[in-house]
């Protein structure tokens, strides 16, 4: 076991000293998406709610989110926990749209936003969502980086702590990669999405062919895609007509399905020897599979913000240098 993903496992049980009453939670915003890096937070979260017996009486994606709902299951001493990532902010509105509005309606809730990496483009939207926040008088924001902890801090709450991500509470129970002494298969894992910079277009220019670039979507299957659709289609369709029971079941239909997902990913890195990489998790994912890496940023930072808060020193991974 590697000592430093050890102590980033441990960490996390700081979120679990804050929960008022472990019988007593709620999970919003659970991915129901085909982003794999949110799928890797979403097992580390439901491995780290058995871990730590932690029984969830209400979990919804955002398709499946009504705050009607949402009340009938919220007590005074209900924990609220928001899935964590790096979607808040302004690049994703309709999600950070849900969380102010989750701390708007429920002012004496205790509401921990699991581990975030925030970025907003425009600072007026910035200073509008601090403020909605900012009133909540028990909200307890996790960064995942020193430059999204300085944002939280003291102008979106005064309870602000440095996390890893969830993905790390799956470390110990994922295969690792038998360590090679000269690698010769790389794995190119590189964004293809808004958070794409310049450095993905680079690295492919130097690249005799494309055969070994990949990104999530190229792992996935159109089976995945049609998945995804039913899913959120009849979760939207149960939020109509105040179907519990349906969206109760593709919970468990949807969570399944993320596991095979993450499966598949996993059986496609372990099949090369080294992963250069611009997408966070196909970082964090590489060191929980002990697989070597090179890191390198997207658009904003949040990569490099990650390896130099958390996993630098891990032997086997380094910044990406040209």
């Amino acid at each position: 076991m590697n000592p430093i993903l050890v102590e980033l496992k441990q960490k996390l049980q700081k979120i679990e000293e804050l929960i008022i009453d472990k019988n007593d939670v709620v999970y919003f915003d659970y991915p129901l998406h085909l982003n794999v890096g949110d799928l890797l937070i979403y097992a580390g979260t439901e491995q780290f709610f058995r871990d730590c017996q932690i029984n969830v009486t209400l979990r919804r994606s955002l398709q499946a989110f009504d705050i009607q709902e949402a009340k009938k299951h919220i007590h005074p001493n209900t924990t609220i926990l928001c899935h964590g990532g790096g979607n808040f902010g302004d690049l994703y509105p309709l999600i950070q749209k849900m969380r102010e509005e989750i701390v708007t309606e429920f002012p004496h809730n205790r509401v921990i936003l699991l581990p975030q990496t925030a970025h907003f483009s425009c600072r007026q939207e910035m200073e509008k969502s601090a403020v909605v926040f900012s009133r909540h008088q028990d909200l307890h924001l996790f960064a995942r980086d020193s430059k999204t902890f300085e944002l939280f801090g003291g102008r979106f709450s005064d309870n602000v702590y440095l996390s890893p991500d969830m993905a790390h509470q799956l470390y110990g129970s994922l295969p690792n990669k038998p360590r090679r002494e000269h690698p010769h298969r790389t794995l190119y894992f590189l964004r293809k999405d808004i958070e794409k910079s310049h450095i993905e277009a680079e690295i492919q220019a130097t690249l005799p062919n494309l055969d070994n670039v990949k990104d999530w979507e190229d792992i996935l299957l159109p089976s995945d895609l049609r998945f995804e659709l039913w899913c959120s289609r009849f979760s939207k369709l149960a939020n109509r007509f105040n179907l519990a029971f349906v969206k109760n079941i593709i919970n468990r239909l949807w969570y399944r399905h993320a596991l095979n997902v993450i499966a598949r990913c996993q059986d496609i890195f372990l099949g090369y020897d080294e992963v250069i990489t611009s997408r966070l998790h196909g970082h964090i994912f590489s060191c929980l599979l002990g697989l070597p890496n090179q890191v390198c940023d997207n658009s904003y930072g949040k990569n490099t913000g990650y390896f130099n808060q958390w996993t630098k020193n891990i032997e086997y991974t380094q910044l990406y240098e040209k």
